[in-house]
């Protein structure tokens, strides 16, 4: 359109999925306006790091590159366990030439998104903007009335109005958005940090590594990250991870100094950062749009960070949203069925790590039982489970996109864990007795 101020897409909310949706109308000629709250580089809210090589593949096709979204940042080959009394690590699968993942530095990475998105000549970027209103015509949205900082407040209209805008979203509020399929049953909460000095694991190079008592109700995750950083966090029941007021720091540091195996390895660390959190994290998904307005990344969907797998529903989203515009404004589909096969295959994607990751935090957090049963789980099952080659390899595709959760860890793989952990143990045992005998 002719008018500079009317756009085909303004997106609010410029960091994963805003600022890759707005690079991939970019591909396509729409012009697009991209706002964000904050000035770039920053942190956003509390969120998991961790990407592997099904979101950087969905990078690649935008020409995000990874020498910027990733610099100076290790990759993880493997996620250990270790938590009290069961060890295993999953080393991660080769998924498109990359077996590999990082835990980014989110200020870096959400700039390089940014930027990569300003190099198409149809997309404008605006940070440091916040959008306070919908513009409306009649039940139509038909655009945002925002400022900058320190300024006045303006209208900027648009065909369509996109939330990118978090698990908070202005949009969705504004829009009324319906919530769907929300669970809040075993709400959890998060409290997390980025040291510098940390001891390493082992010699094996960088890992993230998880850990903690069974039945304790929290656990730790501790993750190697950007410019020799290391992020240590806690998860765990909302109720438990409830600091009193003004005391946010001072509980972190109770927690990770009360667990042996953190507390070895943050000995001569300093802290770098403030701690940061989120409290009684949200699950569920919202209404995909209306007339005038659609939702992407955790303004559409939003769950426990527990499985690791917020960034790539953040960009895959943004690509399934891009595809629904694109038919929309060439005339290939009314905005109604565009939205509808946007909700569809989102949907598809997305809903059995949802369900997956609401069992996990149940199983992780709130599964109650008596303490001789964890000592019992820790000696055999749960050992022989998380020891198992084929349920590695299994977990290790799970990660990567490669299986969905409810194709992998089918009861004939669980059934020969448990009878293969066994006869790993008298394998074990045996080879000790004739290395005993051998001595004698």
């Amino acid at each position: 359109m002719s008018n500079d101020n009317n756009y085909d897409v303004i997106i609010v909310g410029g960091r994963p999925a805003g600022a890759t949706l707005a690079a991939r109308l970019g591909q396509r000629g729409w012009r697009v306006l991209l706002l964000e709250r904050n000035t770039l580089p920053s942190l956003p809210g509390a969120s998991c790091p961790i990407i592997y090589a099904s979101t950087m593949s969905l990078l690649d096709e935008i020409g995000a590159d990874e020498r910027d979204y990733a610099a100076n940042t290790p990759q993880l080959r493997r996620m250990v366990n270790d938590s009290e009394g069961i060890k295993g690590e999953v080393w991660i699968p080769s998924a498109g030439g990359r077996d590999y993942g990082y835990a980014i530095d989110r200020a870096r990475f959400d700039k390089a998104l940014w930027d990569n998105a300003l190099r198409f000549p149809t997309v404008t970027g605006r940070d440091g903007y916040s959008v306070v209103d919908l513009l409306w015509d009649a039940d139509r949205v038909i655009g945002v009335v925002g400022k900058a900082a320190g300024g006045k407040a303006e209208t900027i209209t648009a065909d369509l109005v996109v939330g990118a805008d978090g698990r908070f979203s202005t949009v969705a509020r504004k829009a009324k958005a319906a919530e769907r399929d929300e669970h809040d049953e075993h709400p959890t909460s998060l409290l997390y940090a980025y040291w510098r000095g940390v001891t390493p694991y082992d010699d094996k190079g960088a890992a993230a590594v998880a850990g903690g008592v069974p039945g304790q109700g929290y656990g730790y995750l501790v993750m190697d990250s950007a410019d020799e950083t290391t992020l240590i966090a806690v998860e765990g029941q909302a109720q438990l991870l409830e600091p009193p007021p003004g005391q946010a720091e001072a509980f972190y540091l109770g927690l990770v100094n009360a667990y042996p195996p953190i507390r070895a390895r943050i000995h001569d660390a300093e802290r770098v950062t403030t701690v940061r959190g989120m409290r009684k994290i949200g699950n569920l998904y919202r209404q995909p749009g209306g007339a005038g307005w659609a939702l992407v990344g955790d303004a559409y969907h939003q769950k426990d960070p527990l499985d690791g797998q917020g960034i790539f529903d953040a960009v895959f989203t943004a690509k399934v949203l891009a595809e629904a515009i694109d038919a929309w404004k060439c005339g290939e589909a009314t905005w109604d069925d565009a939205l509808a096969w946007y909700d569809r295959v989102a949907r598809a994607e997305t809903h059995p790590v949802y369900m997956s990751t609401l069992r996990r935090v149940q199983d992780n957090f709130y599964r109650s039982a008596p303490p001789w049963f964890n000592k019992l789980a820790v000696r055999t099952w749960g050992r022989w489970l998380m020891e198992d080659r084929l349920v590695q390899e299994q977990l290790g595709q799970i990660l990567t996109r490669q299986l969905k959760p409810n194709e992998a860890l089918s009861t004939p793989i669980m059934l020969g864990a448990m009878l293969r952990g066994p006869l790993r143990d008298l394998s074990d045992f045996l080879d000790k007795e004739a290395k005993r005998y051998e001595r004698i």
